[in-house]
């Protein structure tokens, strides 16, 4: 009944901010490796550069979350975390990175509450989420050839796996479970 849901609501909300607070937690320690693999590392840095990890990392994350409004918050969290501890971590160590990259780096970073929104019904049922989910596979290639100029193996790989879990998120929902994976924030 009513009393129920006014019980739940707030506790769901605190829960929600505190994944959105663990996220950014995350994003914060993974900003510094990443920037310490772009010192010591050509492989590493290079793939974390490139936005089809982001996008394998962003899925993981949004479709792990219990509501599209949770899925915003903590893709945000994530990615905001990540590029602050990332440049702050440049400025430290007087690492040179260019700006317009860092410009379209926190551009993006802003409309990942949306993206990760929309990532999160990609993981449900019916012709809208597949052809999200398609969507979001397809921006691997196509970012990695508008953007990086060609397709590599990494990028087929987290193609194949951003797939895997999206097609694992929607079985699960039509399965009427509420999250397929134990344990979703």
């Amino acid at each position: 009944g009513m009393g129920t849901e006014r019980t739940e609501k707030p506790a769901f909300r605190i829960r929600g901010m505190v994944r959105t607070a663990v996220m950014l937690g995350a994003g914060l320690a993974v900003g510094v490796i990443i920037r310490f693999f772009d010192l010591y590392t050509t492989n590493l840095g290079n793939m974390f550069s490139e936005l089809s990890v982001w996008v394998f990392l962003g899925t993981v994350i949004s479709v792990r979350s219990r509501t599209p409004f949770q899925a915003a918050g903590a893709v945000f969290g994530f990615c905001f975390g990540m590029l602050a501890a990332y440049y702050t971590t440049a400025q430290l160590t007087h690492s040179l990175y260019s700006p317009v990259m860092a410009r379209g780096w926190w551009v993006f970073s802003l409309l990942t509450p949306l993206l990760g929104y929309c990532v999160w019904h990609a993981g449900g049922r019916g012709r809208a989420a597949r052809l999200l989910a398609i969507g979001i596979i397809a921006v691997i290639p196509a970012a990695a050839v508008l953007l990086f100029d060609r397709l590599r193996g990494r990028d087929l790989l987290l193609m194949a796996l951003t797939g895997a879990v999206l097609y694992r998120e929607q079985r699960g929902r039509i399965r009427g479970k509420a999250r397929c994976w134990r344990g979703g924030v």
